[in-house]
């Protein structure tokens, strides 16, 4: 069995390859996107199903980083923005998690647009990024990042707002879980484990065993890949086409 750190590949094209060889030699193939098997998220999707905010609208996802300190040694950038070897920016190594944790909550994405842009200039990839979605239920999403802004900019939050209230919660500063609805407003903190991935593994274990069904294979991990390519290649095509009117 292959258990492959996300995302998944540098490329959609990779994953697809990576599927098909799974498929041919019979070979269980998972993917790390942990988050998935995390009693934090776990609990927002509890609170989901139980339609503890109604139907589903739309959800708005924000992530706006400070500069790391390595972003700013020209002459020795980490690994993590250097395409070549990453596959993208940290649009690709953090944003990855957002879009599979709304693949988990909503399905599929049907349709995908999005911007992006390098502002700052520190490395060659992306540092701010827009994008807009629709999912085979029909919910709208939408979302920013930003990897460059300053300090009192920070921010780690996703909203999903139903018809009969919000819930609100964060990605990486797993803050405490807000539910905001008619009855309210309750907060949830569910306990994560010391090890991160434990609760991934043990239900990777536990397929294996034949004692139920991991969240997160290779072909849910490559969904995310996919849209992440849609993303960036449509509008690098985009832009080389007007560069060459």
């Amino acid at each position: 069995p292959v258990y492959v750190e996300k995302p998944m590949a540098v490329r959609y094209s990779d994953c697809i390859a990576m599927n098909r060889k799974a498929e041919e030699k019979q070979v269980s193939l998972f993917v790390a996107y942990y988050r998935r098997s995390l009693p934090y998220f776990k609990q927002v999707k509890d609170l989901l199903s139980a339609e503890a905010i109604g139907s589903v609208l739309l959800t708005q996802v924000n992530l706006w980083l400070p500069p790391r300190k390595e972003d700013l040694q020209s002459g020795n950038l980490p690994w993590r923005v250097q395409p070549r070897i990453s596959g993208g920016g940290y649009f690709y190594d953090m944003a990855c998690h957002q879009l599979d944790l709304l693949d988990f909550f909503f399905g599929p994405a049907t349709e995908v647009c999005g911007v992006f842009a390098n502002r700052a200039k520190l490395y060659a990839p992306e540092d701010v990024v827009s994008v807009s979605l629709k999912f085979e239920s029909g919910i709208i999403a939408s979302g920013s990042w930003c990897f460059t802004t300053y300090e009192s900019a920070k921010k780690d939050l996703i909203e999903i707002i139903g018809t009969k209230g919000k819930i609100t919660f964060s990605t990486f500063d797993f803050s405490p879980i807000l539910l905001e609805n008619m009855e309210g407003t309750k907060t949830f903190q569910p306990a994560n484990s010391e090890n991160i991935q434990f609760h991934m593994i043990q239900d990777v274990v536990n397929e294996l065993r034949g004692e139920g069904i991991s969240p997160s294979d290779g072909i849910s991990g490559a969904r995310t890949n996919h849209v992440m390519d849609f993303i960036l290649d449509k509008v690098r095509h985009t832009q080389e086409t007007c560069s060459r009117n």
